[in-house]
């Protein structure tokens, strides 16, 4: 392989389908990265990978090389501690995958001239990456976790509610105490994810659907307020608690545990065979699903003036097919300020894109009318 002169040279721990993703699309973002190999602790591993090569770790006493990546998050800290241990590596060359996004997306957007992704570049310069950046600060308010000893559940309080949990949830440790800290954080008005902007809102009586809810925090907020919600989550784990969570609202709650999407039948259901009647209120966050479910909710949408927020991170291009689907039903649409970028998408190396968080749509009769 050729060796490109003032390159950062770089080993890559690791041979799973993430190293796989990096190593075909790095050298379309960046020429000042060069990718030395691959390091494995599995010896049958070791030879070759896609081309290039896969070392014991033991090469890393030998090679000369600026950084090495650790491609596990999970296992981040086991691997970085026994390769100081074992064969006394200097701990500041061993870096996370995020840090490699963080070096590509320097280098990609070097000469931009969008402001917002210029305050994102000079924010990183000092930070570690993450989904939202400079635009969310560290909530200040911690939530104590409770254990319901009838339910087998745990629980915080949360808007003088009790929201629970499933019972393996894996909490945070606090001075001590298992706690809760975040819950509100992507709801900042600051935050590229937040839901509720200007005309974008909840008023009393309205009739919302909550598609994504996870642990329900956005829909218990304004539960009292509304006059029927329906709630969307399919992962298994979330439904018992989200019933003991709503219990006190079930006469105005429907919950749904199916796959939220375009078609109607077994795990999958659309929103148009749910809502039949009225609909004021769409929160959509459901992992990237978001273009199919609104495909599928287009006589909700059609017949009723719904104020929107639908996530449009998840997938590069989800943006504009949103907006494109909102269009035809009607609707006039804008997004979130600021960016996110989700590297957590398995395709992230793929695209190496800032992404807006919120899509916000109403019918353009309203304005009309107005």
């Amino acid at each position: 392989m050729e060796k490109r002169s003032g390159a950062i040279k770089v080993f890559l721990f690791g041979t799973g389908n993430m190293a796989d993703n990096i190593l075909r699309q790095v050298n379309n973002f960046s020429k000042n990265i060069e990718i030395l190999g691959f390091i494995d602790n599995d010896s049958k591993k070791w030879g070759e990978f896609w081309g290039r090569s896969v070392y014991p770790p033991s090469i890393l006493l030998e090679n000369s090389y600026d950084i090495l990546i650790i491609m596990s998050d999970v296992h981040f800290d086991t691997i970085k501690d026994n390769l100081v241990y074992w064969y006394d590596i200097d701990k500041n060359k061993i870096k996370n995958q995020r840090y490699l996004l963080k070096m590509l997306l320097m280098d990609k957007y070097k000469n931009t001239e969008d402001s917002d992704i210029k305050q994102i570049l000079k924010y990183l310069e000092t930070n570690e990456i993450s989904v939202y950046n400079q635009y969310v600060e560290e909530e200040k308010e911690i939530h104590t976790v409770y254990w319901d000893r009838v339910d087998n559940l745990p629980y915080i309080w949360f808007e003088d509610k009790k929201m629970y949990f499933p019972y393996d949830y894996k909490f945070q440790e606090y001075e001590g105490k298992k706690v809760v800290k975040d819950i509100n954080c992507e709801q900042q008005l600051s935050s590229p994810h937040l839901y509720i902007k200007d005309d974008i809102k909840i008023e009393r009586g309205d009739v919302i659907v909550d598609a994504g809810v996870q642990e329900g925090n956005f829909s218990l907020r304004y539960i009292e307020k509304v006059s029927k919600a329906y709630l969307f989550e399919c992962s298994e784990r979330w439904i018992r608690p989200l019933q003991k969570t709503f219990e006190k609202f079930k006469d105005k709650v429907i919950l749904c545990d199916r796959f939220l999407g375009r078609i109607n039948g077994g795990k999958n259901v659309n929103l148009d065979s749910i809502v039949m009647g009225r609909l004021d209120f769409l929160k959509m966050d459901v992992e990237g699903a978001e273009v199919e479910a609104l495909l599928g909710a287009k006589n909700v949408l059609l017949n009723n003036d719904v104020k929107c927020s639908i996530c449009s991170y998840h997938k590069s291009g989800d943006e504009e097919a949103i907006k494109d689907i909102l269009s035809v039903y009607g609707y006039r649409t804008e997004t979130s300020s600021g960016y996110m970028f989700f590297y957590l998408d398995e395709n992230i190396y793929s695209n190496l894109d800032f992404r807006r968080g919120i899509v916000y749509a109403k019918k353009w009769v309203t304005e009309w009318v107005k």
